[in-house]
């Protein structure tokens, strides 16, 4: 193989998640019949890191010997820093090793619901090489103690201590179980069901002299009280209406999430044991109180509420956005969005829910209270004055130019603008509701405008304009969700924006997270990069590789240089070059995305939902299928079960490539008798026009084959996958 950074790479993995190893697999677009080959190769990777790493020495010399001794021989660096194994370790028989473990196609089915990992032992060579010397060769056990080197799940550092592994969880699991079923309903309510061997241990110490302060062991009576009032209701729910229901379901929800929260504030106040954890105790603490919510979830659930339920929020109002001939940002993708969850089941499954308005009290909330939190007021004003001054029959103005007339090429809009960015903030209001109560599992906002690019202020981050974007969707949510109760929010301590557009979401990075603030954790992954945007200088004015949302290659990336390096903790950009490839994507979200928001641990994540890296996208800038959204989807929910008990909703920000919907009025180019024309039925207004220049259709034609709608489909298809919590 060819010596470059491409190709020769540090391996990140240190254990075998058959999960996230079956996620990564789905975006390398091999054959699922050599799944098999491709589990062997990362237990073989990971015997022979975690062998080196405990047996074998380590290289002393700097950084600078080794690039030196690199450079001197013309090699890659990682080929003077890599381990030389001993020939016994290269010549195992590793084939017939192999062959004694588990095959893909006798593991258990995905954990996709639970927040524990599915997890295999690493193969301990050490154990291997050692057992082909006497005395373990005649049969005989040495009384030497030897260091092991099998990291399995049990030895990770993430279990709390000793006394405490996944092996005895799981005994435990199938007593209680075991007790459940013989009806033992006292067995069933144990805290034991929720919390760790670990946290009971604390909970039950006769004495508090450990603690010179009593915030830990509150922790226990916090659980108790907890678990009984959901046994109380669980007994009473059977007699309850409907609309009863609903609202004990989401005191039971959010009674879970506060405690949650409180129980990490007497944490953290408290003085802990010697020799413990509070970073184990805090992770622990939030495992009990998730497992708590799932149950309430599984045992108050019903037709259309609660577990099992997918939800699509669009509303008619974001249609009275009507931008310029010509532009990528047409009305139409609103249409072809809802046609595309229709696909995927959205109003015919009675638990994949098609909710069509969003109420006023959700769009005053929007505009009087949750707007103003997340754009300066200088900034509102002037879009909201400029909207209305545009004539009722006018079209395509801009409305983010500054007063000297640039900045507005792209983001043009019409008299509905205004209420049609305002709708769809209430629209992600009322998906962060619908989550955090129960009322369904996921949420995806089909509305328009998009808005990741829109910040505390016009054009954020030195971007040449604002993207197509208002209003920012995504950045409104989580600062609702993490709103006290008191200001009339939900009082989340903790949210993750993963946004997976093609562009940078500079406006979402500009609102939560311009300084670091824990509440919030802003992940991008998409095109750009040092090496395409250019190195800047400190205070820096080049206006060369500032450009308009699709502009030329040369001119680099959209929205510039603010997405190629991550300012501090709450943000990691991960920029994916000229083109996001699903490789890449899939590279990405494995080994960077998913540690870094499983540490993070939200109590949401809320998606910027981007489908312009498509392969047939007219913006060219991505390599990705429709069933790659899909993986990308399932990871995000992945992500969730582990760290929210599959609190996730997603907004739609970009994605282009709807072929034409309308018949062409071009009177002096030629007309064909083959025209093709997306048919969306009823979901396409009557009045709605669909103009398009002729280049841009020659451009939109392939996506016939496949386009944002084949990938709105797979997005809330992986959704409704995705909806049960077990």
């Amino acid at each position: 193989i060819e010596v470059s950074e491409y190709n020769i790479q540090e391996y990140t993995h240190n254990s075998i998640s058959i999960e996230q190893l079956e996620t990564g697999f789905k975006f390398l677009g091999l054959p699922k019949g050599i799944f098999a080959r491709y589990l062997d190769s990362h237990r073989l990777a990971v015997s022979l890191k975690a062998y080196s790493l405990k047996h074998m020495s380590k290289n002393r010399d700097s950084e600078d010997q080794l690039l030196a001794s690199a450079s001197l021989t013309e090699s890659h660096i990682l080929s003077v820093k890599a381990p030389i194994f001993p020939d016994v370790v290269l010549m195992l028989p590793f084939d017939y090793i192999l062959s004694k473990l588990t095959h893909p196609s006798e593991l258990a089915a995905s954990s996709l619901g639970n927040d524990e990992d599915t997890q295999e032992p690493v193969i301990d060579i050490d154990a291997i090489v050692h057992s082909l010397s006497p005395p373990e060769c005649f049969g005989k056990t040495s009384q030497e103690p030897r260091n092991s080197s099998c990291l399995t799940p049990e030895a990770l550092p993430s279990s709390p201590d000793p006394n405490f592994t996944p092996a005895k969880s799981a005994k435990r699991a199938l007593q209680l179980a075991s007790e459940e079923n013989n009806g033992d309903t006292d067995a069933v309510w144990s805290i034991n069901r929720f919390a760790s061997d670990f946290l009971v241990g604390l909970f039950q110490r006769e004495s508090v002299d450990d603690y010179s302060v009593e915030g830990v062991g509150q922790l226990g009576t916090l659980i108790t009280n907890l678990v009984a009032k959901l046994r109380q209701t669980c007994s009473a729910y059977p007699g309850y209406g409907m609309h009863k229901k609903v609202i004990e379901l989401k005191k039971m929800l959010c009674q879970c999430l506060l405690i949650k929260g409180h129980g990490e504030d007497c944490i953290e106040y408290s003085s802990i044991p010697h020799g413990v954890s509070k970073v184990t105790i805090i992770t622990e603490w939030r495992k009990a109180c998730e497992r708590i919510y799932k149950r309430a979830v599984s045992k108050l659930s019903f037709t259309g509420v609660g577990n099992g339920v997918t939800s699509v929020i669009t509303d008619s109002r974001c249609n009275g956005h009507i931008t310029q001939l010509g532009s990528f940002e047409r009305p139409v993708r609103l249409p072809a969005a809802i046609k595309g969850a229709k696909r995927a089941g959205a109003g015919r499954d009675p638990n994949v829910l098609l909710l069509t308005e969003v109420e006023d009290n959700y769009y005053n909330m929007a505009e009087n209270v949750v707007i103003p939190k997340a754009h300066k007021k200088t900034y509102i004003k002037r879009l909201k004055t400029k909207i209305q001054s545009i004539p009722p029959d006018q079209k395509g103005v801009p409305l983010t130019d500054d007063s000297d007339g640039e900045g507005g090429d792209d983001t043009m809009g019409s008299r509905g603008s205004y209420a049609a960015a305002v709708v769809g903030i209430g629209a992600s209001l009322k998906a962060v509701d619908m989550v955090v109560t129960g009322k369904c599992v996921n949420v995806f906002c089909a509305i328009r405008p998009p808005g990741h690019h829109a910040g505390l202020e016009l054009r954020p981050m030195q971007a040449v304009s604002n993207g197509f974007c208002l209003f920012n969707a995504a950045a409104c949510a989580a600062i609702y969700a993490t709103t006290p109760l008191s200001q009339g929010g939900l009082g989340l301590r903790r949210v993750c924006v993963i946004d997976f557009d093609v562009h940078h979401g500079n406006g979402t990075q500009d609102i939560l997270c311009s300084t670091y603030d824990p509440r919030y954790l802003y992940v991008s992954i998409h095109a750009g990069g040092a090496h395409i945007n250019g190195f800047e200088d400190e205070g820096s004015e080049d206006e060369s590789f500032r450009h308009l949302l699709g502009g030329r290659k040369t001119e680099g990336i959209f929205p510039g240089r603010c997405g190629d390096t991550s300012p501090h903790k709450g943000v990691l950009n991960i920029p994916l070059g000229q083109k996001v490839t699903a490789s890449a994507m899939g590279s990405a979200l494995v080994s960077q995305v998913t540690p870094r928001v499983e540490e993070f641990s939200p109590d949401l994540i809320i998606l910027s939902a981007g489908f312009d890296a498509h392969e047939n996208d007219p913006l060219g800038m991505g390599g990705l299928s429709a069933a790659d959204f899909g993986s990308v989807t399932e990871v995000a929910c992945q992500m969730a079960y582990k760290t929210c008990s599959g609190r996730i909703l997603s907004v739609l920000e970009g994605g282009y490539g709807i072929p034409c919907c309308r018949p062409r009025n071009d009177l002096f180019l030629p007309t064909t008798s083959e025209e093709r024309l997306l048919d969306l039925g009823e979901d396409l207004p009557s009045n709605m026009d669909d103009e398009v220049h002729y280049t841009l259709r020659q451009k939109l034609d392939k996506c016939h084959e496949e386009g944002f709608l084949e990938c709105v489909q797979s997005h809330v298809q992986s959704f409704v996958k995705c909806n049960i919590r077990k």
